[in-house]
């Protein structure tokens, strides 16, 4: 649910911007639907691209390897030896 409405919020949000290129799965079809163009849905792939290569980096400098209780980012797990009881919500 609360990804759904994540994911609501942001096409409310943003959609009128950016005609609703919320991920590339939807850049894809709005090419492939005539709505956008091939040059512009290669941009916005691209850029939807890098932008989540930038995301990752940026979390794996927040939150690194040692501080999941799986060693891994996959998990929604917080180790309370590193980051504390408090500290993982603040």
């Amino acid at each position: 649910f609360a990804f759904g409405m994540g994911i609501l919020v942001l096409a409310y949000t943003i959609g009128h911007h950016s005609g609703g290129h919320i991920n590339c799965a939807v850049t894809f079809s709005l090419v492939l639907g005539g709505q956008v163009p091939w040059y512009q849905g290669l941009a916005n792939l691209l850029a939807q691209l890098l932008g989540s290569v930038l995301g990752a980096c940026f979390l794996c400098i927040v939150f690194p390897c040692e501080g999941d209780m799986t060693r891994t980012l996959g998990t929604n797990i917080v180790n309370r030896d590193v980051y504390g009881i408090g500290h993982a919500l603040a």
